[in-house]
């Protein structure tokens, strides 16, 4: 079933018609004589393409990062941007990686794209570090709106530390 037909049956869900398994959340909707019955469904495949494209690097400066990152939805988000974003380091670049910070999310509301360019995280320097973060993007509505995360990790780079 398509999107439209998932919102339709969610706004059936949400005024009150006869509902069969709301709680289950199946997409399906059926009609017969003046009754609707509707299940709804939240499946990942729902949230499938939200996001059109992304992307991810960091660069190094003596005990900073610096974060260039883009999302790009596939139209205007209620929300996009990045969460769960995580500076990890690690002694030989490759095993053994520590979260060393966690910066809040960064988002905005009501556009198609977010991005940062440079975005500096102070870290303690002398490591190999990358930066572990979802890309995220809901869309605009007001029943039951869809959204997407995409798990990322950026390149290795070293950080001295003077």
């Amino acid at each position: 079933m398509n999107m439209k037909a998932k919102k339709i049956a969610a706004a059936l869900c949400a005024i009150g018609f006869t509902i069969i398994n709301c709680s289950a959340m199946s997409a399906s909707a059926a009609f017969t004589g003046s009754v609707a019955t509707a299940t709804l469904t939240n499946d990942d495949t729902d949230a499938a393409g939200l996001i059109s494209y992304y992307s991810l690097m960091i660069s190094a400066d003596v005990r900073k990062v610096k974060i260039t990152a883009t999302t790009y939805g596939t139209d205007v988000m209620a929300k996009i941007g990045f969460t769960n974003i995580k500076v990890q380091h690690s002694s030989n670049g490759s095993t053994g990686w520590v979260t060393e910070k966690t910066p809040t999310d960064q988002t905005d509301t009501d556009t198609n794209y977010y991005g940062l360019d440079g975005f500096p995280v102070d870290v303690s320097g002398g490591y190999y570090y990358r930066v572990v973060l979802d890309h995220y993007a809901k869309e605009q509505g007001w029943f039951f709106p869809s959204s997407q995360s995409i798990a990322n990790t950026s390149n290795v780079v070293w950080v001295p530390a003077n």
